[in-house]
Order: structure tokens, then C-alpha cells, then sequence
């Protein structure tokens, strides 16, 4: 049965809320909690997974089905996305929402934006596109349809703000969401060497089954040259895996117990589930490129950034990317703090010297880490994003009802 039309009396109560992956789900449930702390008596109604659901959305669809990764992928869930784009529509003519708050998922949620506006619906988009990477275009897009863009990065803030477009930088949940997660994962191995006796090493080739195939035999070879030079300086090195794909465990395991034949005495600890404390146990991360290098710079840990993907992948990237940088850490920067080898100089012969300088370079090291911190303070924030994301929505539902 086709619910009633609400009258306008109602729509302060009723929120549109929209996410189209995981990542987005977390934000959501975090963001949901902090408005009905302000506002208990909001209606969410939308698409979101178990940790938006577990705050009292309705949700119209499964998360996973929204779930799309790489072009034909895209291409084979096109008329599935269409329909739930027009459904959806359908729904929010019959709950009449006074906003809709829209998380990530830019190819699904900005045309629905644009929807949204021709009923009269301001739009609040949540985690800004990565319009410094590519498609930059976009952001006269966002001007005309995006009421808000509440933004995790704080560069981010001044570009939209540069270009009129309404902005608030309110910071990214990892500050919150790290210190959490921590406590929930096993401690590392005792005895560890301290920076007079030695060094720790964090080995992370990604969480992907191709990347892990591309990077880790080389990330295991450098660790063979760095073990064989930092012995040769009366010290000891430790080295530190983390995984969290189990489909991928055998392989990783397999890789060091070859590693172990030919070096008996290498020190390498296989850890499942616990990349944050490699990470902050770490003197160093030879690390995949990826969201694992904003972890790294949560830490403030000098990084070695390793990418290497197939040749088209990089040739079509070579094309689009705008950024000169690959990890998120140089790119919050603005420079390359951490080294970054790609492709075919991603072998050991070219990863051991650059690990080996910071390992040994203590004013290098001091420097990355000075730089680390400074960009970790002034681009992710200090406080609860999802919070201060919460009272953004707030004033401006405020101002809102007082036009």
C-alpha cells in the first residue's frame, strides 16, 4: 500500500538519507547518532547498511547491491541502479523530507541531487568527491544542486569555498574511529627492539588480492636487504605483517615461510587483523598506496608508498589523475613527505635504499615525522567529525525553516 502524503508540517521530522558503500554506512550510522542526539525526533528513510539501519533507518535496499567495483561492473548494475534511482524518487515524493543528507557515492548521489532540487529538496553532500584527483569539472555541478558540502579534509574546504560553493570542514572520522578500533586488536609480539637496538618494520601490501600478489614478494625481498645490513650493524630488525583478508592468508603465509627457508633467522611475525597496531608499533611502513597511508599518517610513521597495478589501470590513471601524488598522506601535504616507488621500480633493489635512509637518517626521520604531524593536525581534525558534521546540519536546518 502507498503510504499517505505527509503535509509540510511534518518535514522538519523526515530526512533523506543516502549511502552507496560501507565506508559510507559508518559515516552514516556515526552521523545519525550525533542528529538524534540534537533532534530525537527525526525520521531517517533511504539506503544505508547494518550500522545506519541499527540507528533507525529505513532502508529500501540492501547495501551490497549497490556495491560497484571497476566500469564492467557499472555497466552490468546499470539498469538495476536506474530503477532504484526512480523508486527511490518515487519515496521521497511520498515522505516529502525537508533535506536530504547524501554520503559519498558521487555517480548515484549527485544526479539525485539534481533530482532532489527540482522538488524543492536541498541537498547536503557528505564526504566530498575527490575533485582534486580528477573530474574537477564536477564542482560547477556541486555549486548549482549541493546546498552543503560538508568536507573531511580541510584543503578541501578552500577549494569549494574558492569556487562559491557553501562548505564546512568537519574533520574525518578516523580520528575518532582509530582510537576505537585499536583497543580491539591483539597486541604485537613482546619484545621488540627499541630504537638503540634496533628497528620494527610494518610490511603492508594491501588488503587487495591483486595488490598483495603484485607488492608483497617484493616488500618481502626488501626486507631480506634490510635484515642482512642492519645485522651487519650489530642490530636487529623485526618485521611486522598484518592481513585482513583470510581468502589471501594461505598465499601471505606461504610467501614467508619461503622467505624463512632461504634466511632461517629473519625475524618476520605474521599478525591477523592488527594493521593499526603494526602501525603505531612501526619505526617504518613499506606500504601500499591506498587508505592505509592515511592510517600511516594518523600514526605520524615515515612511509615507503608502493603502487603497482596493470599497465592499462596505470595508463588510464596517467590520464585522469590531477593530483602528482598517489598516497593520501603526500596529497594532504601537498608534497612528497613519504617516498613513493611505482610500478616498475617497485622491486627491492630500489625500495632498500630509500627504507634504509630513513631507518638511518635520524634528522630525515625527525623531518618526515614533523611533517606528518603537521599535515595530520591541520587536514583531519582533532575533534568528532560526525559530530561537528551533526551541528553543520543542524544550523542549517535552522536557517532553513527561518527563510
Amino acid at each position: 500500500m502507498v503510504a499517505k502524503r505527509k503535509s509540510n508540517t511534518d518535514r522538519t521530522e523526515s530526512i533523506l538519507i543516502v549511502a552507496g558503500e560501507h565506508s559510507g554506512d559508518l559515516l552514516g550510522g556515526d552521523l545519525m547518532s550525533e542528529l538524534k542526539l540534537i533532534e530525537p525526533n527525526y525520521r531517517f528513510f533511504g539506503i544505508g547498511g547494518d550500522s545506519m539501519i541499527n540507528q533507525g533507518l529505513t532502508s529500501f535496499e540492501e547495501l551490497e547491491k549497490l556495491s560497484v567495483i571497476g566500469f564492467s561492473e557499472a555497466i552490468q548494475k546499470y539498469s538495476f541502479l536506474k530503477k532504484l534511482f526512480y523508486q527511490l524518487l518515487e519515496e521521497v515524493k511520498q515522505q516529502n523530507p525537508k533535506i536530504a543528507i547524501l554520503i559519498d557515492y558521487p555517480g548515484f548521489n549527485l544526479r539525485l541531487a539534481k533530482e532532489l532540487k527540482t522538488l524543492g529538496i536541498p541537498s547536503i553532500f557528505y564526504v566530498s568527491p575527490q575533485i582534486w584527483a580528477w573530474k574537477f569539472n564536477r564542482i560547477f555541478f556541486i555549486k548549482e544542486h549541493i546546498a552543503l558540502m560538508l568536507t573531511l579534509f580541510k584543503f578541501e574546504e578552500k577549494i569549494y569555498l574558492d569556487y562559491g560553493v557553501n562548505a564546512r570542514f568537519v574533520g574525518h572520522p578516523i580520528t575518532k574511529r582509530i582510537s576505537e578500533k585499536i583497543k580491539k586488536e591483539p597486541s604485537l609480539p613482546s619484545g621488540l627492539p627499541n630504537k638503540n637496538s634496533g628497528f620494527v618494520i610494518g610490511l603492508l601490501p594491501g588488503s587487495r588480492r591483486g595488490e598483495i600478489r603484485r607488492l608483497l614478494p617484493d616488500i618481502l625481498g626488501t626486507a631480506v636487504l634490510l635484515d642482512a645490513e642492519i645485522k651487519s650493524k650489530g642490530k636487529r630488525a623485526v618485521f611486522l605483517i598484518p592481513n585482513i583478508n583470510q581468502n589471501e592468508e594461505s598465499y601471505i603465509l606461504s610467501e614467508i615461510e619461503a622467505v624463512k627457508a632461504k634466511v632461517p633467522d629473519i625475524e618476520i611475525h605474521y599478525i591477523w587483523n592488527g594493521s593499526l597496531r603494526v602501525m603505531d608499533g612501526s619505526d617504518l611502513l613499506l606500504i601500499a598506496s591506498g587508505t592505509a597511508t592515511l592510517e600511516g599518517l594518523y600514526f605520524e610513521v615515515p612511509m615507503v608508498i608502493l603502487y603497482k597495478v596493470s599497465l592499462f589501470t596505470y595508463f588510464l590513471g596517467s590520464l585522469l589523475m590531477r593530483s602528482q601524488f598517489i598516497g593520501l598522506a603526500n596529497i594532504l601535504a601537498g608534497e612528497e613527505v613519504c617516498r613513493e616507488i611505482t610500478q616498475n621500480e617497485c622491486k627491492p633493489k630500489y625500495i632498500f635504499p630509500e627504507a634504509l635512509r630513513i631507518l638511518t637518517d635520524s634528522k630525515l626521520n625527525t623531518k618526515i615525522r614533523n611533517k606528518l604531524r603537521e599535515t595530520k593536525d591541520r587536514e583531519l581534525g582533532t575533534t568528532n567529525g560526525a559530530k561537528k558534521a551533526a551541528k553543520e546540519i543542524q544550523n542549517f536546518l535552522k536557517n532553513l525553516i527561518i527563510s
